[in-house]
């Protein structure tokens, strides 16, 4: 009888979580309360009711608020306005993807910090502040995509200290920031440095990818420099995504949906951390406290062109350790693993998978 097919490539929320009813009824509540403006062009920096929700909720002025088509799309926009060719940007080591194809692709220097188990190596960092300033530095301290870790208070201290000193913005991805399941949330970059930080968040694994609804919170200035650009480019994001989550807020629903999705999750990351001790006590793994992935770092003689010709056999799917490494040399052992799209037994069945195709 032949296996089932477990992916391990992307972290997409499960189909089970994507609260279908209750978007339904927020698209109601949307069009009856404002159809005709949600079907006209949403002028940048978005929605205005949405705008005014978030600054609320964030504790800023409506100014600091700018939304788009996705975070991605956001940190687009960011690179736009602030990079060009040659200049120096960092970015954590490992880093997520699409953001270091993104950051490449604008023609700037990216150098990779190379991530600790509480954030950035600031040696490292401050030897290459040394060598010159970067205009950005791109982090995800919370539940980093793809490590899962989270930088410590003292290193953001640190590193946001740098930012005023050496005169460089950061673009805070925060993603994952809600899906904290043990322990304590540790300070923003925004709450410690705020005049320096793009904040952005996504409500892609926090309520629906499909809405493809992202923001940023930022100086004003910024913001201003952001929505030229967007009206420039497309004149506005999609409203209706944009009314329905105001009134998913306005319902009261986000947060509760956000507890429902930790106590989905919070079984399925405990599930991996076991099965990995179980199944490769040799790798070397984080210990996050939230979020979609995990990392392992595999047992020496392990490499990902020996995996990727195996995982096959074993009807399993990984993605390429080497795409979250600026130099794909450093990700030659690197195995992410998204744990929340699997139940707790597909987890203990490819981790079991994944032990067999390894050199011992």
């Amino acid at each position: 009888m032949t296996e089932q097919e477990i992916n391990l490539t992307r972290g997409v929320p499960p189909m089970e979580v994507l609260p279908v009813e209750e978007m339904i009824i927020a698209s109601e509540a949307a069009f009856n309360n404002d159809g005709l403006n949600l079907l006209q062009y949403t002028h940048a920096p978005g929605y205005v009711p949405l705008l005014n929700l978030l600054a609320e909720r964030y504790g800023v002025c409506v100014d600091r608020v700018f939304t788009g088509n996705s975070s991605l799309e956001v940190l687009e926009f960011i690179i736009r306005i602030l990079l060009k060719p040659g200049v120096r940007v960092f970015v954590e080591s490992p880093s997520y993807d699409r953001a270091n194809k993104l950051l490449l692709r604008s023609g700037a220097d990216v150098v990779g910090i190379p991530l600790e188990s509480d954030g950035m190596d600031l040696d490292a960092f401050e030897a290459e502040l040394k060598k010159g300033a970067p205009t950005l530095l791109y982090v995800i301290p919370d539940f980093q995509n793809p490590m899962g870790t989270t930088t410590s208070e003292a290193k953001r201290r640190q590193i946001a200290k740098w930012a005023e000193e050496y005169d460089f913005y950061i673009a805070e991805d925060a993603p994952y920031r809600m899906l904290r399941y043990k322990g304590d949330d540790i300070q923003t970059f925004l709450s410690i440095v705020p005049e320096r930080v793009f904040h952005m968040c996504s409500l892609s694994k926090l309520l629906a990818p499909g809405l493809r609804l992202g923001y940023a919170i930022a100086p004003a200035e910024q913001v201003k420099r952001l929505t030229a650009w967007a009206a420039d480019t497309y004149i506005g994001p999609v409203g209706p995504s944009q009314g329905m989550v105001y009134e998913y807020y306005r319902m009261g629903l986000f947060d509760k949906n956000v507890e429902k999705l930790k106590k989905v999750y919070a079984p399925r990351l405990e599930a991996l951390e076991v099965a990995a001790r179980k199944y490769i006590p040799d790798a070397e793994f984080p210990k996050p406290e939230g979020g979609f992935f995990i990392s392992l770092t595999l047992p020496e003689g392990n490499t990902m062109d020996l995996l990727l010709k195996r995982a096959p056999q074993v009807n399993l799917k990984i993605t390429d350790g080497r795409g979250f490494f600026l130099n794909p040399a450093d990700g030659n052992r690197f195995l992410r693993i998204p744990f929340c799209t699997l139940s707790t037994q597909e987890i203990d069945e490819a981790m079991r998978r994944i032990s067999s195709i390894l050199v011992k």
